[in-house]
Order: structure tokens, then sequence, then C-alpha cells
């Protein structure tokens, strides 16, 4: 995050896995840097934590909306300067559409092309 995304106070950050091990810590230091913040999770009591416990300005549930990519629209009006990808797929086809010009994606993990079998 720190080397490659280089975020800096004012920027909008996206995190997928927001509320995991490493995107929790992530959305922590993006928030410590000033920027602004918004997470993707799969529960409501997940968002609720980073929403209360870290800040986060935006939390997108992504198993209660149904087009991630204009949820991302509707949490950013300005577009995103960073994605810090841990999911791939749907996430990281909404990041690049919403993204600035110049945007940083640094890729962490892709938990969204593991298989379960």
């Amino acid at each position: 995050m720190l080397h490659i995304a280089k975020p800096k106070a004012g920027e909008t950050v996206f995190v997928s896995s927001a509320a995991g091990a490493v995107g929790s810590v992530v959305a922590q230091i993006a928030k410590l840097k000033g920027c602004r913040v918004i997470g993707s999770v799969g529960s409501e009591a997940k968002a609720q934590w980073l929403r209360e416990d870290f800040g986060l300005d935006a939390v997108i549930n992504y198993n209660v909306e149904p087009d991630l990519e204009a949820a991302l629209r509707r949490a950013t009006q300005e577009g995103i300067d960073v994605y810090f990808d841990n999911v791939d797929g749907a996430h990281l086809e909404a990041a690049i559409a919403v993204a600035n010009n110049f945007a940083r994606f640094p890729l962490c993990g892709m938990v969204g092309q593991y298989s379960l079998y």
C-alpha cells in the first residue's frame, strides 16, 4: 500500500475485502494518511464494524448490492485514486470503471478466483 499506491491526503481509496486481516489494515493505513476510504464486505455486521471502529467513509455490502459498479459510483462522486485489490473479478472491473486517470492498483489477492472444491 505505501510503496505502490503511495496514498496522499484527500485521495479516495477503495479496498476490497476490507474487513479481512489485510484489508482492515490497509483501510486503517489509508485513513491515517488522510484518505477517503471505501470498503467492500460481505455482511452488514462487517460494514457496521468498519464504519464504527475504523471510520470508513463508505462501505459496500456486495451481497446486498446488485450492481457493484453503481454502488461504487454512488459511494464516490469523484472516482477512485487507489484500489487495493484483494478479490479480483467484479470488484476489479468496478474499480477500473470508476478509476480516475493515473489511479494506482496494488494487487494483493484474488479470492474471487479461488475454488472451494
